[in-house]
């Protein structure tokens, strides 16, 4: 059994039957790692720099500073100063004098080497640390370790620690130093580049699991939820610092906002696999239609009749501009709603870019307008994976309830005229796993009655026009009753 580092948390792996690996999270009922975690919780967050700047020893050894790497602080004052060794022969603290009781614990393990002790830190990174010379390289390694730090509170559901640190030190005019190291250390642009590493970390695991067979995906279930947890705090953090960066015109906005929308697309994106992994990309669901050619077919009799009655006031020229030019029909209107069109033109020059999760046989370039010229780039969607890929990971991450809408109109309409008990649960388990209310999945499966041209959707619509009608009518019938007491 190795230590493995996954998206900055130190995991465990080996070899199970199947051959691939399996992880396991920290047994939080272990008395180190709990210590570690309150220490961390309970700090005051400008010390947090403190607890990740590499210190040596300060005692004097033969007319020389014994310069060894210290990994205690002493109880008396807290200054990081002495090592192990040399705190045993000093009575007073080499930094501001303080005396060093002799009897009783003389020094407490610092905050990061705890988290060493219990395991949350790879020592082996540490190790990696020690061995800097350069002065830079040193100031590189304090950064590293501070970001270690962060790790470990966004993987222990510490994040508004992160968030506190941003708002409270980092945007603190009265937060300085005169130690250099300190100074940048609470400089807001290091928690913004932790934020940008951890998240090309994410997308990078993703990228990986999202290669694999179902059966290894449905494995790795419990990893991608904990990941999803991963980029909720990661945009907690980015909204905070987009938020103290709103009023001051800052260079950083635009980085800070194209970061955040990414990161809420990669959620959001992740949050749909999840639920696709779960119910197997629908692998054990029959469609409606034997194939996608005869659903893309369907679709575009839809078209071609919701053109024939529309506009019938119209003189024919105009008639002809909306046969060439407009959207007839309501999914047509909502994909183009969401500027996906403009997102798959503007492709991301970024470091991270999330368009590196999409399936290589997801459309590389999509419509929203159906034309039978391109019908491999526009609606039906090929499959599943092909939804949530240009639904979730194209436009903009505020259109995400659009987005489940236009998902659910997908579902609806791949399966509505099969019977209830063969696909009715995977739209209510949609519903109930993204909050959506009973009135916006009625919504959804309207919208889609209203572009097909059937018959038997025509006689859902007027079921549902009679019991929309009576709901306006007891609405009317609650008002006036109210009115009158």
């Amino acid at each position: 059994m190795d230590r493995t580092r996954l998206a900055g948390r130190v995991l465990f792996s080996f070899n199970n039957d199947n051959g691939r690996a399996a992880r396991q999270l920290p047994n939080y009922g272990n008395s180190a790692i709990q210590d570690a975690l309150e220490h961390l919780a309970s700090m005051d967050l400008i010390e947090l720099c403190n607890e990740a700047k590499i210190e040596c020893c300060r005692a004097t050894r033969d007319l020389r500073n014994c310069g060894r790497y210290v990994q205690h602080v002493l109880d008396s004052c807290g200054h990081a100063s002495l090592c192990a060794e040399c705190c045993q022969r000093y009575d007073v603290c080499p930094v501001c004098r303080t005396s060093i009781p002799n009897n009783g614990a003389r020094v407490r393990l610092r905050l990061y080497n705890k988290c060493i002790e219990a395991g949350l830190i790879s020592k082996r990174d540490d190790d990696r640390f020690q061995e800097k010379e350069d002065s830079r390289e040193h100031i590189m390694a304090d950064i590293e370790r501070l970001y270690s730090l962060f790790d470990v509170a966004l993987e222990n559901n510490l994040v508004s620690l992160i968030c506190h640190y941003v708002s409270d030190v980092c945007m603190d005019e009265n937060a300085v130093s005169s130690d250099p190291v300190l100074a940048f250390l609470l400089d807001e642009v290091v928690v913004k580049d932790w934020c940008k590493r951890t998240f090309k970390k994410i997308i990078h695991d993703l990228h990986g699991i999202y290669k694999h067979d179902l059966e290894t995906m449905q494995s790795e279930l419990s990893l991608l939820q904990m990941l999803a947890l991963r980029l909720t705090g990661i945009s907690n953090v980015l909204e905070v610092m987009y938020s103290s960066f709103k009023e001051t015109f800052s260079g950083q906005l635009h980085d800070l906002h194209h970061l955040l929308e990414n990161t809420l697309k990669a959620k959001q994106h992740l949050e749909v696999m999840i639920w696709c992994t779960r119910h197997q990309f629908l692998k054990n669901v029959q469609s409606r239609f034997s194939n996608s050619a005869l659903w893309s077919l369907h679709v575009q009799e839809r078209k071609s009749a919701a053109v024939n009655r529309s506009w019938p006031e119209f003189p024919s020229n105009l008639a002809d501009s909306v046969r060439s030019s407009g959207f007839t029909l309501f999914i047509e209107q909502a994909l183009s709603n969401l500027g996906m069109e403009q997102s798959y033109m503007e492709r991301s020059k970024e470091e991270v870019d999330i368009t590196f999760l999409q399936d290589e046989n997801s459309p590389l370039l999509f419509h929203s307008k159906i034309d039978e010229a391109n019908k491999d780039g526009c609606y039906p969607f090929k499959n599943l994976r092909a939804a949530t890929d240009v639904l979730f990971l194209h436009g903009t991450s505020d259109m995400v309830v659009c987005k489940h809408a236009i998902f659910l109109y997908y579902l609806f309409d791949r399966h509505w005229t099969l019977p209830d008990g063969e696909w009715k649960y995977l739209v209510d388990d949609f519903a109930a796993s993204f909050g959506i209310t009973r009135h916006s999945l009625l919504e959804s499966f309207v919208f889609y009655l209203l572009d097909d041209h059937t018959f038997p959707a025509l006689q859902v619509l007027c079921f549902f026009q009679a019991y929309f009608v009576s709901l306006i009518y007891r609405y009317e019938l609650v008002c006036v009753v109210v009115d009158i007491c």
